[in-house]
């Protein structure tokens, strides 16, 4: 992939994750301020279409990310460099001051799903599992379809059969696990770690904002190793 094609790919991606609309080339000339034609960046969109970065719905011009497109993207992101919002850094700290530690743990686990409006789970030890924020989940663009909001409803049927396979993937370090990295399902993606014998999970969609969530999970990996 060449340089103009990987700015092309992550400018497709943000956006989208954005405002879950397929990306055009119009878009991609007129508002990102591109100094390149509409031919240009259609050919562009094209090849990288071709090569299995991006795809479009058939009832759209406009082009998605495909899961290689996400890992690509993922692949590129300087996450030691990424910062973390202050203002959401203290609202994070502000629930966890707590005598109990379990109460405290879930009242982050709810802290961060409402700030991220994404599902979290958080697993004690491998079967003692707590999730919070499952209708964010379900109120997204991608789970409208009430067969899909179906499949992904059994994730959590099955938690307690996931959680023990996924734990010897997951490390002390935050990483990203893109469709069928992780065992929830292709449609989903999940960011992890885990501390001691806990493991934390932030699970949403593929089009998710990666580097927000990044930086909130090592915020809650810095409390919970206080």
């Amino acid at each position: 992939m060449n340089t103009r094609q990987e700015q092309l790919l992550t400018l497709v991606i943000e956006k989208y994750i954005e405002t879950a609309q397929p990306i055009g080339s119009k878009f991609l000339v007129s508002d990102a301020g591109l100094e390149l034609s509409e031919a240009t960046v259609r050919n562009e969109l094209r090849e990288l279409e071709d090569e299995g970065f991006l795809t479009h719905p058939h009832t759209s011009a406009g082009r998605i990310p495909t899961e290689n497109g996400y890992k690509y993207y993922l692949s590129k992101i300087e996450w030691d460099k990424l910062k973390l919002n202050k203002k959401e850094g203290e609202i994070l700290e502000s629930f966890f001051g707590l005598d109990d530690k379990i109460q405290a743990q879930k009242n982050l686990s709810k802290s961060l799903a409402a700030i991220t409006q994404e599902t979290v789970i958080f697993a004690f030890t491998q079967h003692s599992i707590y999730y919070t924020g499952l209708s964010n989940l379900f109120s997204k663009p991608e789970f409208v379809e009430l067969g899909i909001v179906g499949d992904v409803s059994q994730v959590f049927d099955r938690c307690e059969d996931c959680i023990p396979a996924f734990y010897n993937l997951v490390t002390e370090e935050i990483k990203c696990f893109i469709g069928d990295e992780h065992p929830f399902g292709s449609m989903l993606s999940a960011i992890s770690f885990k501390t001691g014998d806990s493991l934390v999970t932030l699970l949403s969609p593929l089009r998710t904002n990666y580097k927000r969530n990044f930086t909130l999970l090592q915020a809650v990996k810095n409390l919970l190793n206080k």
